[in-house]
């Protein structure tokens, strides 16, 4: 009896575990390249280490660029609901390469807390490797999901990045996943979400300028997420306190986000 009570145990941690992380993708695919009105961009088919072709878009400025903005964006949808935000980083001297995770978009593979950490690597070491950005800065700018993501790409390599922006970001998979279910699934979640990968932690290490943007009236991610991830980076770092949705930052303040970034790398 006590033999079966283990198995049942065991195999209900593990499916539990994959349904879990399950819940924090909601992609899209899409079929279409985006279009993007003014400017010149290229789509972009890369390899991650597993040899998962993603796709991507990379938008060059008119202007010389002052930096390069490697987008990770949330946790829904695909690239294409990012059109707005594209152009207004665009046509403010930036170049932008924005990367649909696995299962996302026209991307292959399956949406996996390691999958999109391999996919933002593999989209880093290409920009790194672009004859016309391997000399230009390089900021890591990721909303919601992707922000989260962003910290854990620019702890590990840092040295190939020079400002890191996130805005409505979480500290753990496990918090925000204990934070956002019923009161009756929190034991559960607290057991069985589990990641490697915790913003709360590597911030600490990132010893490059960096941003944190949250609004105090997100209903998504808890404001005091973003106050907490503010509090433990190392320096330097700057909080920055909006109002609005949840990563509506650029849309509802576009002149003051992007005076921001340039600050950030001068």
């Amino acid at each position: 009896m006590k033999k079966y009570l283990l198995i049942f145990i065991f195999l209900f941690s593990v499916l539990s575990s994959c349904t879990f992380q399950k819940m924090f993708y909601h992609p899209d695919t899409i079929n279409t390249t985006l279009a993007l009105s003014d400017f010149k961009y290229e789509e972009v088919w890369i390899n991650t280490e597993d040899n998962v072709k993603i796709n991507g878009l990379f938008i060059k400025s008119k202007s010389e660029a002052i930096a390069t903005i490697l987008f990770l964006h949330g946790n829904a949808g695909n690239l294409s609901g990012w059109k707005t935000t594209l152009e207004t980083l665009v046509k403010n001297g930036f170049n932008v390469f924005i990367i649909d995770y696995q299962g996302f978009g026209k991307s292959e593979g399956k949406p996996k807390h390691k999958n999109l950490f391999k996919d933002s690597e593999a989209a880093l070491f290409y920009m790194k490797k672009r004859n016309d950005t391997a000399k230009t800065k390089i900021i890591v700018l990721g909303t919601s999901i992707g922000g989260h993501l962003a910290v854990s790409l620019t702890d590990k390599h840092q040295d190939k990045i020079d400002a890191l922006v996130i805005e409505g970001a979480f500290t753990t998979h496990n918090e925000i996943a204990t934070a956002i279910v019923p009161w009756l699934f929190k034991p559960f979640v607290k057991i069985l979400v589990r990641s490697k990968f915790k913003a709360k932690k590597h911030i600490k290490n990132v010893k490059i300028p960096k941003m944190i943007v949250h609004s105090a009236e997100d209903v998504v991610i808890p404001f005091r997420m973003g106050k907490k991830l503010h509090e433990l980076a190392a320096e330097p770092k700057t909080f920055w306190e909006i109002k609005g949705k949840h990563i509506h930052g650029l849309k509802l303040y576009p002149d003051e986000y992007v005076q921001r970034l340039k600050e950030l790398v001068k």
